[in-house]
């Protein structure tokens, strides 16, 4: 009897394990919001317990405070790695339920969130082995240093998403440019609209220049580096492009003014 039971809990952990993955595939990026958020507010909980055990030992230095400190400064730093585990889980199915990020960029932040993801279960058994205050401080610094890797990683993706979106407008400006400027060649006194369609045209190739800076530089937003210094010029470089589109568009806009009054 008692080995039939056994054998019963085996299949039971057996079967969870074989339907995990399922449970997870099953989740939508909306859910994955929605755990980033509860595990969020978990990690302020457990900060909140970890200041207050340290306020504890300040004011009473016994050994209980002291492990006091230790066990819930441990939690803290789960709790941490749990929310941000949460949070890249929640980009990496938003990616994935995008249709409009070609799937060479999905996989490259797939496996970027991956690489994160081992760092994180790196992180925990650090975690675990901590025995003391010292060590627990050592561990924190060690997570900071992750942490900006991450962050790292995060803009550089982005960017790179940004940059994509912003090639497709530059594509769409780009065809509507060609297809006005075929139909101006047979028209008559079409001077006006010819220099219209130039300056779009203008505009357009100084903005593909701008988008291809603005790649190179999230390309560096790396450690070590300077990340911030040259993610901030990626985005500089894209808001030139878009002012460069905004313009274009503007133009081919007044190109079809005049070619629909016959100016």
């Amino acid at each position: 009897m008692k080995l039939k039971k056994i054998s019963f809990i085996a299949l039971l952990v057996l079967a969870m394990l074989l339907l995990q993955p399922i449970a997870v595939t099953a989740l939508s990026a909306s859910d994955a919001k929605q755990d980033w958020h509860d595990a969020k507010q978990a990690s302020v909980e457990a900060q909140a317990e970890h200041r207050d055990a340290k306020i504890e030992w300040a004011a009473d230095k016994t050994e209980e405070n002291n492990q006091k400190v230790i066990d819930t400064g441990k939690d803290a730093l789960h709790a941490a790695l749990d929310e941000v585990e949460a949070w890249l889980i929640w980009k990496d199915l938003e990616v994935e339920e995008n249709p409009d990020i070609p799937d060479d960029l999905k996989e490259t932040i797939q496996e970027d969130v991956a690489t994160n993801l081992v760092k994180i279960d790196e992180l925990r058994a650090d975690v675990d082995g901590v025995q003391n205050r010292f060590q627990l401080g050592a561990v924190f610094l060690k997570m900071v240093g992750s942490y900006f890797e991450l962050v790292s990683d995060v803009a550089r993706n982005s960017g790179f998403v940004w940059v994509h979106t912003a090639n497709e407008h530059a594509d769409t400006l780009e065809d509507y440019e060609s297809k006005l400027r075929e139909a101006a060649e047979d028209m008559d006194d079409n001077e006006l609209v010819i220099e219209k369609l130039n300056m779009a045209k203008a505009e357009i190739d100084d903005a593909r220049e701008n988008i291809g800076n603005a790649e190179e530089e999230y390309e560096q937003v790396r450690i070590p580096g300077q990340p911030l210094i040259k993610f901030s010029n990626g985005n500089n470089y894209l808001r030139i492009a878009r002012g460069n589109m905004l313009s274009a568009h503007r133009n081919l806009n007044e190109a079809y003014g005049l070619m629909v009054r016959g100016e």
